[in-house]
């Protein structure tokens, strides 16, 4: 068999860092340190400097506080599932930061990925879409202030990347995650709805599905199953398949997320062109809490991940093997 590429997308929920001070386990000294840290005068003297070097950096005109990435087992459960899929296009949902992924990267995946992009999102939380990649990022296109008659539409983004595959031909990509289902109920499914619709009009308008590669990855936020369906205009977009149900024709086998119950929530759907290509897909579940209670084909979890505390993403993985 010749020459494959990997896509894959994971909701790692939560790939955040804080403030190192944060971080103190005994809550005295956190206190004690962040008074310490707010008496500061600016410029700091060189002997303040010194005793709380530790937790801040001086530079640029202004204090900056040293991060940490937290917590430190559901990192490694996170890293652990990106290790097991080795994809080599990465999609990330609910990413704090490009400086998070690098460190991801740089410290749990060997520095596997010398592309990584991230956009901050209009979320309050700091959530974003991301992206880790061996291929050359040729291009982006940001859709955080698309607007319909109703308002904004992506609060997450839709981001398009374009990427370079090794003989020079481009792959298109749409990053995003959308309204999620369980929130707001009727109101969050016309949102979801006005999403779908909206990257369906996107797709159609920029791309030949017959012609150009193309994939839209990450967490749509609901199920094909669910009522009322607010995936339809994305779901059902001729020319764009979703590459679970090429691999598994049993809708119940296709499960990725257990927030509300065992369902599918995260997707690669790709174009024509792109499926010409489709070998294989998978479903990377070891990462979840309370796997074994909730598997419905014996799956076991992860050696470290006992429990909420320690998994990785009440999501799975979502990943898709095409030739090259």
């Amino acid at each position: 068999m010749g020459t494959k590429i990997r896509l894959s997308t994971f909701n790692c929920e939560n790939l955040f860092s804080r403030a190192r001070v944060l971080t103190l386990a005994d809550a005295a000294q956190r206190i004690d340190t962040l008074d310490r840290l707010a008496a500061l005068p600016s410029p700091p003297r060189k002997l303040q400097m010194a005793a709380l070097a530790r937790y801040v950096e001086f530079g640029g005109g202004g204090i900056r506080h040293r991060r940490a990435n937290l917590p430190a087992a559901r990192q490694q459960a996170k890293a652990q599932v990106l290790r097991a899929v080795n994809a080599d296009v990465q999609c990330l949902i609910e990413a704090e930061s490009r400086l998070a992924i690098d460190a991801v990267n740089q410290q749990h995946l060997g520095d596997r990925f010398p592309y990584s992009m991230l956009i901050e999102s209009h979320d309050p939380r700091g959530i974003s879409v991301g992206l880790l990649s061996r291929l050359p990022v040729i291009s982006l296109r940001s859709h955080l202030f698309d607007h319909d008659h109703h308002g904004r539409l992506f609060e997450r983004d839709c981001l398009e990347v374009e990427l370079a595959l090794a003989d020079g031909r481009p792959l298109y990509l749409l990053l995003t995650q959308f309204h999620c289902s369980d929130v707001e109920g009727a109101r969050g499914d016309t949102w979801r709805r006005r999403q779908a619709a909206a990257a369906a009009r996107l797709i159609t308008r920029r791309y030949d599905l017959a012609r150009d590669r193309v994939a839209v990855m990450g967490d749509l936020g609901d199920s094909p199953q669910h009522a009322p369906q607010t995936l339809a205009p994305l779901l059902r977009l001729e020319g764009l398949h979703d590459v679970l149900a090429l691999q598994y024709p049993i809708p119940d086998d296709r499960w990725t997320c257990h927030v509300r119950r065992n369902e599918q929530r995260d997707y690669i759907l790709v174009s024509d062109a792109l499926r010409a290509a489709f070998v294989e897909a998978g479903i990377e579940r070891r990462g979840m809490p309370d796997l074994r209670r909730n598997s419905i084909a014996s799956e076991q979890p992860f050696a470290g991940v006992t429990g909420p505390s320690r998994c990785a993403s009440k999501h799975a993985a979502v990943w898709a093997d095409f030739a090259a």
